[in-house]
């Protein structure tokens, strides 16, 4: 069993997401790469190390967020989970929005999951095991240990798609955290008319 000691803000619907972050992506086609298990595990035990020392580094507000987007933009698949958290409005987005809504929902993420990292000082991640997912990549189960408090099954979605593994998507107690955020910013789409240049403000000001 891997152990990742790790003082980070991993919430019951949220954290990476940078990452991220499963049913759309696995609909998207998967290179013939050789992403094995072990290489899927041992990645995230690297993005566990990072964050650890994120949050033990005693950065707080702004330089804590803007470290954590460097570390989805490292780690996550950014323009898979962009596009699979839009949705159909990616199809008809212009190639400008589509990169300005991934780095903006970059953004959005880093604040919106940074700010719960208090919550989870000295808590630990537990790789319990693994499986090969087919075209949705690589699944690795672990448990995310909370001294004190209630344990939480967190399964992460890896992916070499993009020509290195990535993080896709996180599945927290069962619940996608791709799936949540794109309830979450289609309704945010909708109150906003449907503009997508309106949701990247209204994501812009979120920020």
């Amino acid at each position: 069993m891997m152990t990742t000691d790790l003082g980070t803000g991993l919430a019951r619907r949220g954290f990476l997401a940078a990452t991220a972050l499963l049913a759309g992506a696995a609909a998207l086609p998967r290179p013939l790469l050789a992403l094995t298990v072990p290489q899927a595990q041992a990645f995230v035990g690297s993005i566990s190390g990072e964050l650890d020392r994120l949050v033990n580094s005693g950065r707080s507000g702004s330089q804590l967020y803007s470290q954590f987007e460097q570390i989805l933009a490292r780690y996550a698949d950014m323009p898979v989970v962009g596009a699979s958290v839009l949705g159909p409005p990616w199809r008809s987005a212009t190639s400008a929005q589509k990169s300005a809504f991934i780095s903006t929902f970059q953004s959005y993420l880093a604040r919106k999951y940074g700010r719960q990292f208090e919550e989870y000082r000295n808590a630990r991640i537990q790789v319990t095991g693994g499986k090969d997912a087919g075209r949705a990549g690589v699944l690795i189960n672990t448990t995310v240990v909370r001294p004190g408090r209630e344990n939480i099954g967190v399964d992460w979605q890896i992916s070499d798609r993009s020509g290195s593994a990535k993080a896709v998507n996180l599945i927290i107690e069962g619940v996608s955290l791709l799936a949540t955020e794109r309830a979450e910013i289609g309704a945010i789409l909708d109150s906003q008319g449907g503009s997508i240049d309106k949701l990247i403000a209204e994501l812009r000001r979120r920020s």
